[in-house]
């Protein structure tokens, strides 16, 4: 085997990685500059050839590996900045993907949650109902221990906010509910008046009697009107006892249903109006 065959086979085996290649490349590519350029620079100096060569090899190793290095470097740099993005573009994808699987998931929750208050609203108690509307308006502080309002909140409908004692809750109704629950209120508080307005005999006296301008009026009334009225029930309910100390009739709005009346009949009202005994009259009153 000749000097220089073992030389390469040496060589061959010291390649063991991309690194390495690219030093011994910028090695020989150096040595053959120094020879080529720096040679006969270096010559006017009247070194021995021997010194010579020596300097150049020197020269070209040093200056090669150096280079070598620094590509080594910029390769694996801007290798890893490549692979870097590549996973960032691969994890935003994936995020993204993720972003719409939960936006799916969420609508499918709404959906559920919006079917299963439509079909169940008609069948809350009406304290259930009542809760769930006053929500809309502010955010309220319920017994949690309380059933009815446990149960609300084990269906989605209630969100509990804030503990204030025992088992005492700030809470919100949930957010995904509140526009039906305002839209059905609306519509039954529409309907409860209009057929107050429609089917009571007595509703235009009634409401008479709470105008805001017959506001401390002291008008006449029949006792069959007032005796239409329940404190439980009704658009305008009033207290109607016989109570031997009684000294008059309270009427009052059920709540919530002022504006509603203000609105279908465009007259102003008073929310509560007290009818003395001196104001009723057994029998209709004819002007």
């Amino acid at each position: 085997m000749s000097e220089t065959a073992g030389t390469i086979i040496k060589l061959l085996a010291a390649l063991t990685s991309p690194k390495a290649c690219v030093k011994y490349i910028t090695v020989a590519v150096t040595l053959l500059i120094s020879w080529k350029y720096l040679e006969p620079i270096i010559s006017e100096t009247q070194i021995s050839k021997e010194q010579l060569s020596i300097i150049l090899l020197l020269l070209g190793v040093g200056c090669g590996s150096l280079v070598g290095q620094v590509i080594s470097w910029s390769i694996e740099y801007l290798w890893k900045l490549h692979k870097s993005k590549k996973e960032a573009d691969l994890n935003q994808k994936l995020e993204l993907e993720k972003a719409e699987i939960q936006r799916i998931e969420e609508e499918e929750k709404q959906k559920r949650l919006l079917k299963k208050i439509q079909s169940s609203f008609e069948h809350l108690h009406f304290e259930q109902k009542a809760t769930l509307r006053k929500l809309t308006l502010k955010n309220e502080t319920l017994n949690m221990s309380d059933l009815s309002n446990s149960a609300l909140e084990e269906n989605g409908y209630v969100q509990r906010l804030v503990h204030v004692r025992v088992s005492n809750y700030l809470t919100q109704i949930n957010p995904l509910i509140s526009d039906f629950v305002k839209k059905q209120w609306a519509a039954e508080k529409e309907l409860k008046v209009k057929e107050f307005l429609q089917y009571n005999e007595h509703a235009e006296k009634l409401l008479e009697l709470l105008e805001e301008k017959n506001r401390g009026k002291e008008l006449s009334v029949e006792k069959e009107v007032l005796a239409s009225t329940s404190r439980y029930s009704g658009c305008v309910q009033g207290d109607d006892d016989d109570r031997e100390d009684s000294t008059g009739y309270w009427l009052w709005f059920e709540d919530y249903l002022l504006e509603e009346f203000e609105k279908q009949t465009g007259k102003s009202y008073i929310d509560e109006v007290f009818i003395s005994l001196q104001r009723i009259t057994a029998h209709e009153v004819t002007a």
